[in-house]
């Protein structure tokens, strides 16, 4: 057998024994027990097994389960993430050519349903907090939008982001059923709120949320769900799927979901409000005993087992700050940018990974430095100005340029920073030199060049 470079690379970082504070939720942690030949239930759609997009059993029984699990009147299982999630809830409730409100702080899959779908994008732009991250958004702002955008056929908004930041979610559907809208949610990383609070965002008044169950629930990595309300019946969720969906979905990552709702209906819910006291704990304790602030409700309201770390003030910046946790202490942080380092908790976490969590950020290379002037806060998301559709942009001619040549030229492919995923420039829209300054300033410097069209 050939090296076999990739495994080998995965067992190579087993071995090292980080504190895993990023996704998979599992953590590397079995919840549950599995065949020691994983290959003896990798099936296919056979006499027995059933197929996922003819609602068939036994997966129709699973999915019932899981929607009662995770809060919701139908769940659909998909092995395509939260983006095929996405991409189903946006084609089942949105006509091709129509027009979406969209949360400016959606993630970059969204741009790709537009694309598809020929959609037209009509953008409400969250609040911005001090460091930087996106907040939550006005319900003014969205009502305004309501009223500019009668044709629009939904609103879609995450919940929460990818720092922990939840939506309004009763009154943003609210305002959405009052107009005659639909309410999506991207909830990617919401998949652990029911067990946490008791109530799904479905059961706060969305019609459809996309759910990674793989980023902060003990399933595989690529599963997802999409939940529902009802109010779009599961049988259009079925047949738009496989629109964007493989054919020959993952039945392993499928029985990840199933065995990971059995588990929070167990130990589980108790193990992610375990979690949620312990961050709760944390997010006191590390800026009274470490030199870093952290997101905390005072700023906006948040996810309970996301832990954000701002590093404004310090000696470090966040990119700073990830690379000597994973270096020097055997911490993998699940993301980070120019002033924070954001860590996933969920009930997989536990006490010796907080500990060692702890002990890192005291260490004494870390220290307060002088308080930054006003003006050194993270700037907002600058607003390009549309040219051309989605589609038009994502499926012309392009060509790859340096960023410092890109001003006024427009947007082939979303030039968007990976994680948070989250699009600064859209397809279509123009590139100012403000843009340009934004990606320089917040240290997004992995993006060198940027597709454009070419004219």
């Amino acid at each position: 057998m050939s090296e076999a470079s990739l495994y080998q690379a995965l067992r190579k970082r087993t071995a090292e024994k980080a504190a895993r504070f990023h996704m998979p939720g599992h953590k590397g942690r079995a919840a549950y027990d599995l065949p020691s030949n994983i290959f003896s239930i990798d099936y296919t759609e056979i006499d027995g097994t059933g197929n996922l997009y003819e609602g068939d059993e036994p997966i129709l029984s699973a999915e019932r389960h899981a929607a009662q699990t995770l809060g919701a009147s139908d769940c659909l299982f998909l092995t395509g993430g939260s983006t095929l999630a996405l991409q189903t809830a946006i084609a089942s409730a949105v006509p091709a050519g129509g027009s979406l409100l969209v949360d400016r702080g959606c993630h970059k899959a969204v741009t790709h349903a537009m694309a598809l779908l020929d959609l037209t994008p009509h953008f409400v732009y969250p609040s911005t907090l001090p460091t930087g991250i996106p907040g939550p958004l006005s319900p003014s702002d969205v009502e305004r939008a309501l009223r500019a955008h009668p044709e629009a056929s939904a609103l879609l908004v995450t919940s929460p982001n990818y720092y922990g930041v939840l939506q309004d979610i009763p009154a943003l559907a609210e305002l959405c059923h009052r107009y005659g809208k639909l309410l999506l949610v991207d909830a990617a990383h919401g998949a652990h709120l029911k067990a946490v609070y008791g109530q799904s965002v479905i059961e706060q008044g969305a019609d459809l949320a996309a759910v990674s169950t793989h980023k902060t629930l003990p399933a595989l990595g690529q599963s997802a769900a999409l939940l529902s309300s009802g109010r779009i019946p599961f049988d259009t969720l079925l047949q738009t799927a496989p629109v964007f969906g493989t054919s020959s979905p993952s039945y392993l990552l499928m029985a990840s979901i199933d065995l990971a709702c059995a588990w929070l209906d167990d130990e589980g819910e108790q193990a992610y409000r375990a979690c949620a006291d312990t961050v709760r704990t944390l997010r006191t304790e590390i800026p009274r005993h470490t030199p870093f602030p952290v997101l905390s409700e005072r700023d906006a309201a948040l996810d309970p087992c996301r832990l954000t770390l701002c590093c404004q003030g310090t000696n470090v910046t966040g990119d700073e700050l990830s690379a000597i946790l994973c270096r020097e202490f055997g911490i993998d942080a699940e993301m980070s940018d120019a002033h924070h380092v954001v860590l996933i908790c969920t009930g997989m976490d536990q006490p010796r990974d907080y500990a060692r969590l702890m002990g890192a950020l005291k260490h004494p290379q870390f220290h307060r430095v002088e308080e930054a002037p006003a003006d050194a806060s993270a700037p907002a998301l600058p607003h390009p100005v549309r040219v051309c559709s989605v589609r038009e942009a994502q499926f012309a001619p392009f060509v790859s340029i340096p960023v410092e040549q890109a001003a006024g030229r427009i947007c082939a492919r979303a030039v968007t920073p990976y994680p948070p995923g989250v699009p600064v420039i859209y397809p279509g829209e123009r590139i100012a030199q403000v843009h340009i300054e934004f990606l320089r300033r917040e240290c997004y410097t992995k993006i060198s060049e940027i597709c454009v069209i070419d004219e």
